[in-house]
């Protein structure tokens, strides 16, 4: 019987120094397997939003489409919403309007938010998950008309005069001077637990619209 109990204490303390060097590289490699995770998430956020807004003829800072428009709620700037609107329908399956609506949903199960896709018709789908920010910034020709972009206020972009868009949708003049949009996403890891050896990723996109003017 002494002997079993010896033997068990000595099994018990190998097992123990062993768990203490096998946890450790456990959540190592979870680290690893979560930062290159983050890294495919911010390559497909970036790349998805940056090639939409380059083929864009316009942009709006709020949701447009049939479903959920924020303009017909009387809501015409969002900091964390933008749509771009004539994105050519033969780069991705879009509505007839080409409209696509990138904005931050809470997700109740994570804590964290989604970056939705809403493409304007009855698709409005999760696109990135695990998104702490996003922001919009937009810069436009000066007024008077100077050489330089000037960034635009969210004061300016709800305060009139108002126009109309070929869907006869109102939006504000200021909007049709936009040049370039700043957008700026913060991705963070998928397990709190590991957000200590995996930080927060910010990236700033600086994107100068190709098309304005053509719609």
């Amino acid at each position: 019987m002494i002997e079993m109990l010896i033997a068990s204490a000595i099994t018990m303390a190998v097992v123990g120094a062993i768990a203490t060097i096998i946890t450790p590289a456990q959540t190592m490699i979870r680290a690893q397997d979560d930062a290159a995770d983050l890294h495919q998430r911010v390559r497909a956020a970036t790349d998805t939003m940056a090639a939409d807004l380059r083929a864009a003829t316009a942009v709006r800072p709020y949701r447009v489409g049939a479903v959920g428009d924020d303009g017909v709620a009387g809501i015409y700037y969002r900091p964390d919403t933008i749509a771009v609107v004539g994105v050519p329908s033969a780069a991705l399956a879009l509505d007839a309007d080409g409209v696509r609506t990138y904005y931050l949903k809470p997700d109740p199960e994570t804590g964290s938010f989604e970056l939705m896709r809403y493409d304007g018709g009855l698709s409005d789908l999760p696109m990135i998950q695990h998104v702490a920010r996003l922001t919009c910034e937009y810069f436009g020709v000066s007024m008077p008309a100077g050489p330089d972009l000037v960034m635009l206020n969210p004061t300016q972009l709800v305060d009139g005069p108002w126009v109309e868009d070929a869907s006869h949708r109102q939006f504000d003049e200021d909007l049709s001077r936009v040049r370039r949009v700043r957008i700026t996403l913060r991705f963070e890891s998928t397990a709190a637990l590991l957000r200590r050896l995996v930080p927060d990723e910010d990236v700033v996109l600086q994107v100068a619209i190709r098309n304005v003017g053509g719609g």
